[in-house]
């Protein structure tokens, strides 16, 4: 009886604060703010992103990253202690040559069970170290 109720709060958290089929948005809080635009860059840089120098600190958005056969670009934007972070991707394209273009357009990264482009958003969300939900 014990296992069963344990069982059934474990997976009654998971369906409600989980994610769910076509969420496009990660959202982090965290208590410390005073680095926020810091821990969001380093978390895009290490996961691989090369980040636009636009002189706004309220939006980081990246050059698209080559990721498991796909490409795919991040956009950060920070409001107070939130951060709303979410993508877009592209399929890779093969010239005559057999050479790989860029994409000419990009959807909205969405989750679905195997999505490569969740799972690189999910990885610079955990690098950010807060509370995460997520939103369509």
């Amino acid at each position: 009886m014990k296992a069963t109720l344990i069982l059934f709060i474990f997976f009654g958290l998971q369906t409600s604060y989980g994610q769910k089929s076509d969420d496009s948005k990660i959202v982090i809080k965290i208590n410390d703010t005073s680095s926020i635009y810091q821990q969001v860059k380093y978390s895009l840089v290490n996961s691989n992103f090369i980040v636009k120098d636009n002189g706004n600190k309220d939006t980081l958005e990246t050059y698209y990253q080559e990721y498991e056969g796909i490409y795919c670009v991040a956009k950060a934007i920070i409001k107070g202690n939130t951060i709303i972070l979410s993508g877009a991707y592209g399929l890779k394209k093969m010239d005559d040559f057999g050479y790989t273009q860029a994409p000419k357009g990009y959807n909205r990264i969405t989750y679905f069970k195997g999505s490569k482009g969740w799972k690189l958003l999910m990885k610079v969300a955990n690098k950010i170290n807060g509370q995460i939900t997520f939103e369509k």
